[in-house]
């Protein structure tokens, strides 16, 4: 061997000596992991069919819920108390008028709500709960004029209509998703409900309640809905759809009209745990179809005629993460809001306001 080549392999040898003794040695750099999915944004609370629970978990709600009215409208116009004594005739006897007017009324609901997640797009919500409401009621003296002769505050209360609905995931991506949900409402709330009235001639009589005034519809109810939601970093928004549709009249003959309501939303979340929401919503209501014998007052709200309408309101709300106190399985939501348009069947009394949280337990 020449002198040349023993020196390399020399300098060969010592090479793989020095890396077999532990010299640095070029390392393979790992893929980058992916980051874990972002935890979804909630919805506004008065938005069904948004927020899903896990596979094989149990989230109980636990919702309040005010609504006041106030105000009888006609149309877009508010009308007083006499102007529709005056001239608004009797249902059940076009020539004769009303005798007594609605001057407000206030609704709570206690709702008790059970979400399970089956797959991680299909999951099974069922609710119901107690309703009770509150009215004022005007009337006036004998079978005409404007003369006011006095003021009855009654109400009435039952189990509210149960609802069971299914919401199925059909899209998603990192930014966006699709979700319909397809539910039925069955008649657990009474419609036969009852209140005492003040009469025109000064006297008091107990009768079945006027429509508003009943829990219960009485009905099966189809109620079908969509909705598509999004976010990216801290901003979160979406738009939802969702009808009810009775299916046939209840056996006092009605059915309410069907509904329809459009919400859009957006929201932002400050920290983790804490997201703000803003919503509009406009809903679409028909009248009653039909009408109930028994409900047969000489007041707006006895005529199936003066319900539903158009309207759209504007809510803001709030869901804070029990987990900033400690309390991670814990979710606690809040809105409220008004209309900033009413056109109704009228006269009827509008909408002034609505209230409402809900407490939330995973399990």
């Amino acid at each position: 061997m020449s002198r040349i080549g023993g020196d390399i392999f020399m300098l060969c040898l010592a090479a793989s000596g020095a890396w077999a003794d532990g010299a640095p040695k070029s390392e393979v750099t790992p893929p980058p992991q992916p980051l874990p999915p972002q935890p979804l944004a909630p919805a506004p609370l008065g938005v069904f069919g948004a927020d899903m629970p896990p596979a094989g978990k149990l989230i109980l709600s636990i919702v309040p819920q005010f609504l006041g009215r106030s105000t009888s409208l006609e149309g877009a116009r508010p009308v007083s108390s006499q102007e529709i004594v005056a001239t608004t005739p009797w249902f059940f006897d076009p020539r004769q008028k009303l005798r007594g007017v609605p001057q407000s009324a206030l609704q709570a609901v206690q709702t008790v709500q059970l979400a399970y997640g089956v797959t991680k797009v299909l999951s099974i919500v069922v609710a119901t709960g107690m309703t009770e409401k509150n009215l004022s009621f005007l009337t006036f003296k004998g079978l005409s004029g404007i003369t006011p002769l006095g003021m009855s505050y009654t109400g009435t209360d039952s189990i509210s209509d149960t609802t069971a609905s299914a919401i199925w995931r059909v899209y998603e991506d990192h930014i966006n998703r699709v979700q319909v949900n397809v539910g039925m409402s069955f008649p657990t709330g009474s419609n036969h409900n009852t209140f005492t009235l003040l009469q025109p001639n000064g006297t008091y009589a107990t009768t079945r309640a006027f429509y508003a005034m009943q829990i219960g519809t009485g009905t099966f109810d189809a109620m079908p809905g969509v909705v598509y939601a999004g976010q990216l970093n801290n901003w979160s928004w979406g738009l939802s759809y969702r009808g009810r549709f009775p299916l046939a009249a209840n056996p006092e003959g009605y059915r309410w009209g069907d509904l329809h309501e459009f919400t859009g939303w957006g929201g932002y979340s400050w920290i983790p745990g804490v997201t703000t929401t803003f919503r509009v919503t406009g809903s679409l209501e028909g009248p009653i179809r039909g009408f109930d014998w028994n409900i047969a007052g000489k007041a707006q709200a006895a005529n199936p005629n003066f319900y539903g309408g158009q309207r759209v309101e504007l809510f803001g709300g709030a869901t804070i993460s029990g987990k900033l106190v400690g309390y991670e399985n814990v979710l606690l939501a809040i809105e409220a809001g008004l209309p900033v348009y009413q056109n109704l069947n009228g006269p009827q009394l509008s909408k002034a306001w609505q209230a409402g949280l809900a407490l939330r337990f995973k399990i």
